[in-house]
């Protein structure tokens, strides 16, 4: 019931996020500009945006020179990445973050999230985890909130429901559980890049 209410919401505000495409393409690039001394991704071929919504991230991969898939579950917001990516070879895919995403083990050198892990209960956060580092080789990462959190973000966060102040509290250890290792890079005043190597990775 929550994951159908949860995509019933993307589905219904996707028209509206959508007008800020540009808006979040332009904050892309000046956050892989600000991490790629830490973080370069453009040393890698393939990466997963699990949770892309309307195509942003997966714009500013592909720019990059990276082959690059997008998964979301809400169909409205595939749409409108398809239109937005149609002049581009990005691959979509309609799928769930916590379920079996229909893509093959280590199909990519990177898989990457931003802003979705955040309002996932703590057990759904856990299946998010295990099924990204099944996709990935090398790296995954998670770009989301950090613990410098402003009174505008509390209240959208009580308002949308999420389990935002459990994962703000507990993210860094919970990962730690689940990859190798895990670095935090602060990317924004309130965001972060939680790094993480697969715990199978190979090689």
């Amino acid at each position: 019931m929550v994951k159908k209410k949860a995509v019933s919401l993307f589905n219904t505000i996707a028209p509206f996020y959508g007008l800020f495409f540009r808006f979040q393409v332009n904050y892309y690039r000046r956050i892989l500009e600000r991490v790629k001394c830490d973080v370069d991704l453009t040393q890698y071929e393939s990466v997963v945006d699990v949770g892309c919504g309307t195509g942003a991230l997966c714009y500013v991969l592909q720019s990059r020179g990276l082959q690059v898939t997008g998964v979301d579950s809400a169909g409205k917001m595939l749409a409108i990445a398809a239109k937005k990516l149609a002049r581009t070879d990005v691959a979509l895919v309609q799928a769930c973050a916590t379920e079996p995403i229909p893509l093959p083990d280590k199909r990519f050198d990177v898989a990457i999230s931003s802003y979705t892990v955040h309002g996932l209960k703590t057990a759904e956060r856990k299946k998010m985890y295990r099924e990204m580092s099944r996709l990935a080789t090398h790296l995954v990462i998670f770009h989301d909130y950090n613990d410098q959190r402003g009174w505008i973000t509390d209240l959208a966060e009580r308002l949308e429901g999420g389990d935002y102040f459990n994962f703000i509290e507990n993210a860094e250890k919970e990962m730690k559980e689940h990859f190798r290792a895990v670095r935090v890079l602060n990317v924004g005043s309130q965001a972060a890049w939680y790094v993480c190597t697969p715990c199978n990775i190979l090689g």
